[in-house]
């Protein structure tokens, strides 16, 4: 599908869940379309070039609408939030700009530390040079979108307020309009279905993304459900390696795992191992995604969550060069991953060491 068409079909589908009801409610999902001419002018007079990504959002869906967080400002909310970036048009971009994590704490500290609007505007204007606001998550941030340098295309928000919590230099964010759809299906999740998704990628530590010890005991929890509920009956003496394998897999990066969470709780999870093998013709890259753990607790079930999360997975693997996804189904799974485009591979073989070891006496 066209990624116009994508994100079109995205925001119908919020509306129909009722998302554009309410207190932020819009008339319609999308201002009427800018024309190209007016686009070109705003480019000429902010000193940037447009991904053309965005300048299709604001020629063919409208000039501002629905988006992430309070959705996308329009040519003229750009102009007023953004009076800085004709005079920083000429400034090398900092962001994916390669600084080093000291050259970047100070430049943080210096910018929070500022009290003078001179100094404030001169930092600001450093900051983002080569990029353009394009809309806000709330509070003191706002949704920079990059136009030039090695981040260009880029989405991604600033808290100019709190530079110094970030632990390392702004490098990148999404692509437009991989922003964009995830934002979207955000959206969509609290609105439809009542729940946040959520990408677990550290082990036992506090904050978002990162799994602590509730976190975790959850996770272990609803995995050994998972096990259960397929026949292995063995399954709750597996917990002390079941978190083992969360701690090392978090922690050297070849396992993602994300999370539906309802009211404190996590009602769903999906996992995706990372591994790689030879290129070859059918996955040049060689880069295979072992997909596990797609469990959703029986009184969530039979809503489409499961189809939902695995959106998300498909979606990461794709942006992340992941050449193949592949799943050993469960007898109840196999007609989702069959819905979802999962195709069957008659040639694929296994030798199972551990039923074998069973078997030999030394």
């Amino acid at each position: 599908m066209d990624v116009i068409d994508e994100i079109r079909a995205l925001a119908e589908e919020y509306d129909s869940c009722g998302g554009n009801d309410g207190w932020f409610a819009r008339k319609r999902l999308f201002n009427p379309p800018a024309a190209i001419e007016e686009v070109r002018a705003f480019e000429q007079e902010m000193h940037v070039t447009l991904p053309e990504d965005f300048v299709r959002y604001l020629t063919e869906l409208g000039n501002g609408g629905i988006g992430p967080d309070y959705g996308i400002w329009s040519l003229d909310e750009m102009r007023k939030h953004n009076p800085y970036a004709p005079q920083s048009g000429d400034l090398p971009p900092m962001i994916g700009g390669g600084l080093s994590a000291e050259e970047w704490k100070m430049f943080a500290e210096k910018a929070e530390d500022a009290d003078d609007d001179d100094e404030i505007e001169a930092l600001e204007q450093q900051l983002i040079a080569g990029g353009i606001f394009i809309g806000t998550p709330g509070c003191t941030m706002d949704t920079l979108l990059m136009c030039r340098g090695a981040a260009a295309g880029e989405t991604l928000v600033v808290d100019f307020d709190y530079l110094s919590y970030y632990n390392k230099p702004i490098e990148k964010g999404f692509p437009f309009a991989d922003w964009m759809i995830e934002g979207l299906n955000d959206r969509i999740a609290g609105k439809k279905y009542g729940m946040d998704v959520e990408m677990v990628t550290r082990y036992n530590e506090n904050g978002h993304g990162m799994a602590g010890e509730k976190l975790t005991d959850f996770l272990i929890d609803l995995r050994i459900a998972q096990l259960i509920d397929e026949g292995d009956a063995n399954a709750a003496n597996l917990a002390p390696a079941i978190r083992a394998f969360y701690e090392h897999a978090f922690g050297n990066g070849s396992f993602q795992m994300w999370v539906a969470i309802h009211d404190g709780k996590v009602i769903g999870t999906v996992g995706l191992t990372l591994t790689e093998k030879p290129p070859y013709s059918a996955n040049p890259s060689g880069k295979i995604g072992l997909l596990s753990s797609m469990y959703v607790v029986p009184e969530f079930r039979r809503r489409g969550i499961a189809k939902f999360l695995l959106g998300y997975v498909l979606r990461w693997a794709k942006r992340n060069g992941i050449g193949t996804v592949q799943i050993t189904a469960s007898e109840q799974g196999v007609k989702l991953y069959e819905a979802c485009g999962f195709t069957h591979n008659d040639r694929f073989l296994q030798y199972n060491i551990s039923a074998m070891q069973k078997d030999v006496t030394i």
